[in-house]
């Protein structure tokens, strides 16, 4: 088992096989191509009217070069209904984080499973029905939309078509077992794996086309009442901190299987308004695959 960068192993260029413009401090090139990729690269928000401007163009052109562009287009009209659902979250698209509010509905139900080869483990802690409130939201919160429509193109054409299923915010994304990877732990990420969990105790060839030799679920969340709390630079007075982790690990077969932890900080006020949110424990990094 090895520790992988987070970003280094996961994340990978949609445009790889584009041979990319100069970098050696030579001027921009600016014919449509060039425009095309630069974008796709740089600012792959702007780049679909820029790269349908040179296939309009490119009759001439080198047909690999070209096939690369077309390949690229269709993946952003694919992932397009998503990235302007994530932009509706909020008028705010510089927003560092956003609450959800459909995921504050989602069950998680105390479990302790540790028996048999699929295990459970869910605990959730909080003093009374305002916490477990104020808890609820915490598990709700996502970072802002602008990151995660980085996130959408940094996976792009991996997802499945968002338009053919429910939408929602993104906490994770493919990893290479066709299982999600988190990046943010919300309520919405949990239900995930409890559901494939159960899916896999009924029957382990998933449709994923991997068979679950073992899974292991492990989510434990708490929201704790500070007079003052501080995190780095940062100090708050009167605060409630919701500290959120969950530990996932899937094996199916000797040297096939992935896992990770990670964790996630929501610090609230006394009105149960989100004032900050953490997503720097180091384990949020790496995750593990033999």
């Amino acid at each position: 088992m090895e520790a992988r960068s987070f970003t280094a192993a996961c994340l990978f260029i949609v445009v790889a096989s584009i041979v990319s413009p100069a970098q050696d401090g030579r001027p921009a090139r600016t014919d449509p191509y060039s425009i095309c990729i630069s974008k796709i690269q740089n600012a792959p928000q702007e780049a679909y009217e820029p790269c349908a401007l040179y296939l309009e163009r490119s009759y001439s052109d080198d047909a690999e070069r070209v096939d690369s562009v077309k390949d690229w287009i269709t993946k952003y009209e694919k992932a397009r209904p998503h990235i302007e659902f994530l932009q509706s979250l909020t008028p705010d698209a510089h927003a560092a984080w956003i609450v959800y509010d459909p995921d504050m509905m989602i069950d998680l139900q105390q479990t302790s499973d540790d028996k048999g080869r699929y295990k459970i483990h869910i605990a959730r802690s909080f003093a009374d029905l305002i916490e477990e409130a104020m808890l609820r939201r915490a598990e709700a919160v996502y970072p802002g939309p602008s990151e995660m429509i980085q996130d959408v193109f940094s996976s792009l054409g991996e997802r499945v078509d968002e338009s053919a299923k429910e939408m929602a915010p993104i906490w994770g994304f493919p990893g290479n077992d066709r299982i999600e990877l988190t990046k943010t732990v919300t309520a919405r990420a949990v239900r995930y794996y409890y559901d494939l969990s159960v899916a896999a105790r009924k029957e382990p060839h998933l449709s994923t086309g991997f068979t679950a030799e073992a899974t292991s679920l492990k989510y434990e969340a708490g929201i704790k009442h500070f007079e003052y709390y501080s995190h780095g630079k940062d100090a708050f007075t009167n605060v409630y901190v919701a500290d959120l982790t969950l530990e996932w690990a899937f094996h199916c077969g000797g040297l096939c299987g992935m896992g990770f932890t990670r964790n996630k900080l929501v610090v609230l006020d006394s009105q149960g308004n989100v004032v900050a949110l953490y997503l720097d424990a180091p384990a949020n990094s790496e995750f593990w695959v033999s």
